[in-house]
């Protein structure tokens, strides 16, 4: 496996009952996914971590052997704490460098790393949808490649979805802002994005957050 040290993640919550969480930071890659009651959580490392586990099983696919029960929540245990500052250490150093929203990351792998993590951590009160998107695309300059950072947040309840896909390192890019009456097809609204803003009322300081630096990124 090739490992790129540019930290990235995505954090996807559905009313439904989903969460879906991937991070990738200099030595390690997590994903999690939760649906219908069950999920699954996945370590890799560059120094030979393959762990898979599901809340009963844990599948060590390095050292090819399979533990249960008490064993394997003892092992994810210890596998995590072992990672979780660094983990957090690159999310937060990443939310300081381009100033991002992160609180609300940050409490949802927490509750990740405790192994006691529910929906009500994720989605706000009259949210049926949010997603937190930091990539890292790839612009050619003169003879070399140069890591681009983009962020993109939606947020969406019964009165539609806003979508922002906001420029960090290239300054040549604007960002976007975009409304969907449906939730499927967007389309830049400016006027729509900032109705949603205004509309929306919460005193979770995890999307006090979200909203006030989309606030500030509007008035940019």
């Amino acid at each position: 496996m090739s490992w790129i040290r540019d930290t990235s993640f995505l954090m996807e919550c559905v009313k439904n009952g989903s969460i879906k969480i991937e991070i990738n930071v200099s030595n390690y890659s997590m994903s999690f996914n939760l649906f219908n009651g069950k999920y699954n959580l996945s370590l890799f490392s560059s120094d030979n971590i393959r762990i898979s586990y599901d809340g009963n099983r844990l599948i060590d696919m390095h050292n090819l052997r399979v533990l249960k029960d008490h064993d394997a929540r003892v092992h994810i245990s210890n596998m995590i704490s072992n990672i979780k500052g660094n983990m957090s250490n690159e999310i937060n150093n990443l939310a300081i460098m381009y100033n991002i929203p992160v609180k609300i990351l940050n409490d949802n792998l927490e509750a990740i790393f405790n192994l006691n993590f529910s929906l009500l951590s994720c989605l706000d009160y009259g949210l049926d949808y949010f997603l937190i998107h930091l990539t890292n695309d790839f612009a050619k300059h003169s003879s070399q490649f140069d890591v681009v950072k983009k962020l993109k947040l939606i947020l969406g309840n019964e009165k539609g979805c806003i979508k922002a896909i906001l420029a960090l390192s290239n300054t040549y890019e604007s960002d976007s802002f975009l409304f969907s009456n449906d939730c499927i097809s967007f389309q830049v609204d400016v006027n729509g994005f900032s109705k949603f803003l205004r509309d929306y009322r919460t005193l979770n300081a995890k999307y006090t957050e979200v909203i006030d630096y989309l606030k500030q990124r509007l008035s940019q």
